[in-house]
């Protein structure tokens, strides 16, 4: 077969396009609309369409495109009988590809003479996009002539829905990852707020506030239990707020409410029109999906959280569970209120609490000196109360003494302190804690109470899970670089290069590719192996000039494709060679020129200046993208932290630059960064390395 007929060209055009369509990093949605003109203008379809499912099977998104590259808008009745009886329901019900040579003689194919998208089709190719064990859309291209397209076309079109089916599963799992964190934060934050503050109202409110920004609701309210009824004390999104705080709920025999209750477990009604049991009142009289989550503390119902929405099948199981999630937040503030009340009224009631915490608990002065300790706290430091009390917080750990010095002035403003640190317990055992610190009133004085959880069983899962990452990481070294080198041997293997300059543009795409992965692997093993000291760097003299031009290579399409100015300006004047880890170096300023690049907008500027001062090597790469906040420049080069501009921010786990920051370390520089945070004026990140020559080889 020849590759130079243009029909082949044309395919390999578009193959090449597609993938790096699919590399750009863009919003799914974006690249789905290009891929999908790209196809239509290569094979020249009269129109190309995909269908995206759902978890249950149900079309979530449309994209269409014609011959003249608008967007298609298929009417409601066109689109029930295509996913009813049509190419697209077929190939979803036999998830097979289908290679339709004449529209007109093949029953598969829809026919509507009023829908002119249909009517005008003579052949048409569609193929399923699919995960190993999920069906999540459908791929179509039309002609209007029959007997246009051919099996390579649908070979083609296969090689495409392969590609698309693994940008959207990244896209969708990058999509739910970000919505777990913010779950995460969301809760994490009203958890620290309900445990530091005693006003119930402050707590509830906040917790209605927080949920709304992980569930999408119209109106929600939080009902406390007193007797049989329900009496709403916090409440969010009613027209008449005042009228909302003074509902009461009788708690009934058969409403959601009571079965809520009754099962301790929440309740979801998709359309309350079609619930029996329902009651409307003045309050909820728009209201189609409801969610009620019981509030739960010492396995008792004290309350009810409930969220509405005026449109019907509005939530699913998953929003249930972060209801109830809130829902035990919320169940916390109450019981922290009651047992404060408790507290206040009750001083043996108190000490029952102190003593049968969970947690343990530890009080002193603000000199260190040990007041009180509970059950818990001498079983886990395995100390006697008596040895306890009386003596300073030094005996149980340095740290601790150290954090009361450093933050007097914060307990006292009433604001927690936060930390994690492994003591020794009486028998020289380990001991991994989470202690918060907060100011308290005890026996008439200002004192420190410390709130400790032992963690060891956590810290031990995440080292095992760290180690497991780094198990397979490690394994995926061999077989990536031995993928690597044969890209590389095809040059030498494939005759028609020269003649082909698409097909090398292919190879040569596989190759950077290949490198980048193989770059990414190495980096995350080199962080645990920096943090742990056990990596010597593979010095060796280099030459500067070369690895910056292996840089510039690297970096260079990427920039192409936001149509960028990248600049790598002169080295210094008779610099000699450098005693570095090559290898290392190039990746930290990849690292950091592909960073500019990613945070800068469509052709913006990056550069890369390289100085030589005294025996200092600095680099410094320059971008004029949205710059860097001061909050954000504290954190930047941790592990897995990542400044976020927006909501379609550059995708990445966060380990880029905290293993430049190590690998700098290594080699005794140093990496900061400057920027004003201001859009416009960007962020210079700067890589200082001390020259050294290397050792003198021993003389014979």
């Amino acid at each position: 077969m020849r590759l130079d007929t243009p029909r082949i060209r044309s395919r390999l055009d578009l193959l090449y396009l597609v993938t790096r369509e699919f590399s750009a990093r863009l919003e799914i949605d974006q690249v789905l609309q290009r891929v999908l003109s790209a196809t239509v203008a290569s094979v020249g379809a009269h129109n190309a369409s995909l269908f995206l499912l759902d978890a249950q099977g149900r079309v979530e998104n449309l994209f269409s495109i014609q011959d003249n590259f608008s967007v298609q808008q298929r009417s409601r009745p066109v689109l029930e009988a295509i996913l009813d009886r049509g190419l697209v329901a077929w190939v979803i019900k036999h998830q097979e590809d289908v290679l339709i040579k004449d529209t007109e003689a093949d029953e598969r194919w829809y026919k509507d003479d009023e829908a002119s998208i249909l009517s005008r089709s003579g052949s048409a190719i569609s193929v399923p996009i699919r995960l190993p064990e999920q069906l999540i859309g459908v791929l179509t291209v039309t002609a209007t002539q029959p007997n246009y397209f051919d099996e390579d076309d649908l070979a083609m079109l296969r090689i495409i829905a392969d590609q698309a089916a693994f940008a959207i599963a990244n896209a969708r799992l990058f999509k739910i990852e970000q919505h777990r964190h913010r779950l995460a934060d969301t809760l994490v934050s009203v958890a620290r707020t309900i445990n530091s503050t005693l006003d119930l109202k402050e707590a509830l409110d906040l917790v209605l506030e927080q949920l709304a920004l992980v569930v999408d609701y119209d109106s929600s309210a939080i009902m406390l239990l007193e007797g049989e009824v329900l009496s709403v004390r916090a409440a969010r999104g009613f027209e008449d707020m005042r009228d909302a705080l003074k509902v009461t709920v009788p708690l009934g025999q058969d409403g959601p409410n009571y079965r809520a209750v009754v099962q301790k477990r929440p309740v979801l009604i998709s359309d309350v029109d079609a619930e029996p049991s329902w009651k409307k009142s003045s309050s909820s009289k728009k209201v189609r999906s409801w969610i009620g989550a019981p509030l739960i503390a010492h396995d008792e119902v004290i309350g009810m959280l409930t969220v509405d929405s005026y449109t019907v099948n509005n939530y699913t199981e998953e929003n249930v569970s972060e209801v109830a999630a809130f829902a035990d937040q919320a169940a916390t503030a109450v019981a922290n209120a009651q047992a404060v009340t408790l507290l206040r009224n009750l001083e043996d009631s108190y000490t029952i609490l102190f003593e049968d915490s969970a947690d343990m608990i530890v009080i002193t002065d603000y000199q260190g000196q040990i007041l009180s300790v509970n059950r818990k706290a001498c079983q886990m430091l395995r100390r006697a109360k008596e040895a306890l009390i009386g003596s300073n917080i030094l005996l149980i750990d340095r740290q601790l003494r150290d954090c009361l010095l450093e933050n007097t002035r914060r307990l006292r403003a009433w604001r927690e302190v936060l930390l994690e640190l492994d003591i020794l317990d009486a028998y020289r055992q380990p001991l991994s804690l989470e202690i918060n610190a907060r100011h308290v009133q005890y026996a008439g004085k200002e004192c420190v109470q410390w709130v400790g959880r032992d963690i060891s069983t956590r810290k031990e899962s995440e080292r095992m899970r760290q180690d497991l990452i780094a198990m397979l990481v490690h394994d995926l070294r061999g077989p990536v670089g031995n993928l690597i080198n044969m890209i590389e041997l095809l040059p030498m293997l494939v005759t028609s290069l020269e003649e082909n300059p698409r097909l090398r543009n292919f190879l040569t795409l596989a190759q950077r590719s290949g490198q980048e992965v193989r770059d990414l692997i190495d980096s995350m093993l080199d962080v645990g192996r920096l943090e742990a000291g056990e990596i010597y760097l593979q010095r060796s003299m280099v030459n500067l000039e070369e690895t910056l031009q292996a840089v510039k290579d690297q970096v260079a399409p990427r920039a192409q494709s936001k149509e960028m100015e990248l600049i790598f300006k002169p080295l210094p004047e008779n610099l000699p060679e450098v005693w570095i880890d090559r290898s290392m170096i190039r990746r930290v300023l990849i690292n950091l020129v592909d960073n500019a690049i990613k945070y800068t907008p469509i052709q913006g500027q990056v550069s890369l200046t390289t100085t030589l001062k005294g025996e200092t090597l600095r680099f410094a790469v320059k971008d004029n993208g949205a710059g860097i906040s001061k909050a954000d420049q504290a954190h930047i080069f941790n592990k897995f932290s990542r400044v976020d501009h927006s909501l379609n921010a550059p995708t990445g786990v966060g380990l880029g630059l905290a293993f430049c920051k190590l690998a700098a370390e290594a080699h005794g520089g140093s990496i900061s960064v400057h920027s004003e945070g201001v859009a416009g004026l960007g962020s210079t990140f700067y890589l200082t390395i001390p020259l050294i020559s290397p050792p003198a080889e021993p003389e014979e």
